[in-house]
């Protein structure tokens, strides 16, 4: 990956024009610990801290050329730095195309953190042990975006070979060949009746692997989003079939509404059908902000097979211009083994980000 940096540096100081142009550089660093519920009081539950610093340049070098660099160092072990690539790509400008090339970050899909569609990034899962997967992996990938009409979009992707969510010992890797590279394909239709509709393709592998092994698969989904009476809605689906096994699909359907005081209210429905797992998920999330500053929230998912209640309060302080401090936790009431939140697990999380 290093070469999309020295590439990028390239470009940007190669660029016309740009003598007149100074880049934006920005990021954060932040610091989260991770405690155990289980053993906290007598001490003897695990404890885990990771710090993060990001580093963000982006520069506009011409009206048609921008460079963007995402750079992320955090800690391994107890006292080492590692580092690696967010993202750090150019995008070129031409009439009705617009052109990315380097490691990116593509996210699609309309629904509240569950997204069937979004199958290009994996989930960074190097600490799933100790923090909840957040953050997505970039992939060296070309992304094309054509605009033939003002509200159709047509996106083509190809990611040149595979980037796993996690690397062990006991798991091959596909060839780093033309034919095991990845391709992905959108088509969107704008501002209809008020409406945006999308359908899209994937070609690559699984995430996961299966055996030891990562299996080819074909994705086809779609999503949909719109407003009523002020009513955000959403709905989003995704059907897979893997090579050489069974096919399964995912549906996401939900809503948000601000009310006046601010209170912020959303409800989801989450279907996961798999050939070894049926689950049907109730989503909910209640945000206010308090003295305009402080945000206390409550999430909540509730599997109605398995009867497992999952709860993500969190309260979030703003301490001063650009540092806030985050306490939140995860709570469990029944068997998660085998489901879609088998990592979930009674754990409290505070975190400090100072942003610049």
């Amino acid at each position: 990956m290093k070469k999309w940096i020295f590439l990028s540096m390239w470009l940007i100081s190669s660029a016309p024009g740009l003598a007149q142009r100074s880049p934006e550089i920005g990021g954060e660093i932040s610091r989260t610990q991770s405690f155990d519920v289980d053993g906290l009081l007598d001490g003897s539950g695990n404890i885990w801290t990771r710090t993060r610093v990001r580093l963000k340049l982006d520069h506009q070098a011409s009206d048609d050329v921008r460079a963007y660099v995402n750079l992320k160092m955090y800690t391994v072990g107890a006292s080492q730095f590692d580092w690696k690539l967010s993202e750090t790509y150019i995008d070129q400008y031409k009439g009705k195309f617009d052109l990315r090339i380097g490691v990116q970050i593509i996210s699609w899909g309309t629904a509240y953190q569950i997204n069937p569609t979004d199958n290009i990034n994996p989930y960074d899962l190097s600490e799933q042990e100790a923090f909840i997967p957040e953050e997505k992996l970039g992939v060296s990938a070309i992304r094309a975006k054509y605009y033939p009409l003002s509200n159709l979009t047509l996106t083509g992707v190809i990611i040149p070979y595979f980037v796993p969510a996690f690397e062990d010992s006991g798991t091959v890797l596909p060839e780093k060949t033309l034919e095991n590279s990845e391709h992905a394909f959108k088509i969107t239709a704008q501002s209809i009746r008020g409406w945006d509709f999308s359908a899209s393709y994937f070609k690559g592998k699984e995430d996961y692997p299966l055996n030891g092994h990562y299996r080819d698969v074909n994705i086809y989904g779609g999503d949909v989003i719109g407003t009523i009476w002020e009513i955000a809605l959403w709905a989003e689906g995704a059907y897979t079939k893997p090579k050489g096994g069974d096919s399964y699909y995912q549906i996401v359907a939900g809503g948000e509404y601000t009310f006046d005081n601010d209170l912020y209210v959303l409800g989801q429905f989450y279907h996961r059908n798999y050939p070894d797992a049926k689950e049907n998920y109730l989503m909910s999330v209640l945000r206010y902000p308090f003295r305009d500053i402080h945000t206390l929230q409550f999430g909540m998912a509730y599997e109605t097979k398995n009867e497992i209640l999952i709860g993500f309060p969190e309260v979030t302080l703003s301490l001063a211009d650009a540092v806030s401090l985050a306490l939140s936790c995860v709570f469990v009431e029944g068997d998660v083994k085998g489901t879609f939140m088998s990592q979930m697990k009674d754990r409290i999380f505070l975190k400090v980000k100072y942003s610049f």
